[in-house]
């Protein structure tokens, strides 16, 4: 193909706009051409001046338009809703483009499936937007994992706790929604949204190989909410692994300040330390005193693009790819499964307090609470002091007897083996209860 990499970029607002800072940054002689961009309500967006007047990019309505007007395009980047990931992915992917697509691979498991049947049936590839798997950091680290370097994992877990205002839930029409109007799933939350990364590198570091993530064995959730929204604004989950691996994840939307990520990573013969407070990065601490700094995974979060247009080039494997994406969108299916019906906070808990000029609902003493569960490795039921604590069953992910979605049949979810590669096609469906 010409060394020139076509590119073009569908959602050019909100999260939208850092992908538009990397590439109208970018050196002019870095190997790309912008072919087109795509955006309904391109206003929003506060350089549009720029890429309309002075670059001349067209700005396209809809993705159709993108490929009825743009000529050949070797690389699409979505920065859209949740509930777009799959439909634009596969439509993109259908018309001989590759594809980085944000986080998560999508909204259900369903949909991670039809998007690997997708790329299985095209030319390119398609990869989720997980920067800090594609960082050098987190490629170091899982190295020095994959090698053996610390010994066998035990239990890793982190807490990323991140204030969010009422506005955040209104600021379209699919925050915090279990689906859309029209039915179609979205499953918005924090621990498929706003700090899903985190979740997700538990389980990349744990994968066999560098494009692959350890898949879930069984899966146990807490989720609460204290905004008025469909879905939840805060969970706690624990994970097994194969091989055996607890994970732990701590995360809210409803906490007076932000906390984190802060995790620990323990292993036969090291713990893996991170806080994002302190800047310092990865830090591997050895039971011999041996230290290993692998550095800050946000210090190259562009590189996910750079990583795919050079990709589409020379036909290297990306990063973090769907198969690798795929075990997060299991534990999200599963932790609803754990908990169907999310839990309130108390209503004498809820307090109104400020955020940034706006109103954000906040849960007194929760904070300290994912603190006190985070440090001592156990979930808010197990803390005997939190009266408001309501226990999800474990879901087993290893029979065909669980349902992702209440009153629905559901594919059962899809596996990676150990190379990273997925099994093509959804297991046999379990039959949900009505």
């Amino acid at each position: 193909m010409n060394s020139t990499v076509n590119v073009a970029l569908v959602g050019i607002s909100g999260y939208g706009e850092s992908y538009v800072k990397a590439l109208l940054d970018a050196p002019a002689d870095d190997g790309f051409r912008i072919a087109g961009m795509v955006d309904p309500m391109p206003d929003r967006c506060r350089r549009l001046d720029e890429i309309v007047n002075k670059r001349g990019i067209r700005v396209h309505p809809t993705i159709e338009s993108l490929y009825d007007g743009s000529g050949d395009i070797d690389l699409v980047m979505m920065a859209t809703p949740i509930h777009l990931h799959a439909p634009h992915t596969c439509f993109a992917l259908d018309h001989g483009s590759s594809v980085l697509c944000e986080k998560p691979v999508g909204a259900t498991v369903d949909d991670a499936a039809r998007m690997l049947e997708a790329e299985e049936r095209a030319d390119g590839f398609a990869a989720i937007g997980y920067q800090w798997s594609f960082s050098r950091a987190i490629q170091a680290l899982k190295r020095d994992v994959m090698a053996g370097d610390f010994g066998a994992p035990g239990r890793l877990k982190t807490i990323a706790c991140f204030p969010r205002s009422m506005q955040y839930f209104q600021r379209n029409d699919w925050a915090g929604k279990v689906r859309a109007a029209d039915g179609t799933p979205i499953y918005d939350s924090p621990v498929n949204n706003a700090t899903a990364h985190y979740l997700h590198n538990m389980l990349y570091l744990l994968g066999p190989t560098r494009e692959s993530s350890a898949n879930p064995v069984s899966v146990q959730a807490e989720l609460y909410r204290a905004n008025d929204i469909e879905n939840y604004d805060t969970a706690a989950v624990r994970v097994l692994v194969e091989g055996g691996a607890e994970l732990l994840f701590y995360t809210s939307h409803a906490v007076p300040i932000a906390m984190g990520p802060v995790l620990c990573y323990e292993f036969e013969r090291a713990k893996i330390y991170y806080e994002a407070e302190t800047g310092g990065g990865f830090v591997a601490q050895f039971a011999n005193g041996t230290v290993r700094r692998y550095g800050d995974p946000n210090a190259d979060r562009p590189l996910k693009i750079w990583q795919c247009i050079d990709a589409v080039r020379t036909g290297e494997p990306i990063a973090c790819g769907i198969p690798a994406a795929v075990p997060h969108a299991l534990c999200v299916a599963a932790a609803a499964a754990s908990m169907p019906k999310v839990s309130e906070f108390p209503s004498d808990l809820v307090t109104m307090q400020g955020l940034s000029g706006q109103p954000m609902r906040c849960v007194t003493g929760l904070a300290s609470a994912m603190v006190q569960c985070y440090d001592q490795g156990m979930l808010p039921a197990e803390h005997r002091a939190l009266s408001w604590a309501a226990r999800g069953p474990r879901i087993d992910l290893t029979t065909t007897d669980w349902q992702l979605e209440r009153g629905t049949k559901r594919s059962v979810p899809i596996h990676t083996d150990g190379n990273g590669n997925g099994n093509g096609h959804a297991a046999p469906t379990a039959t949900a209860r009505a």
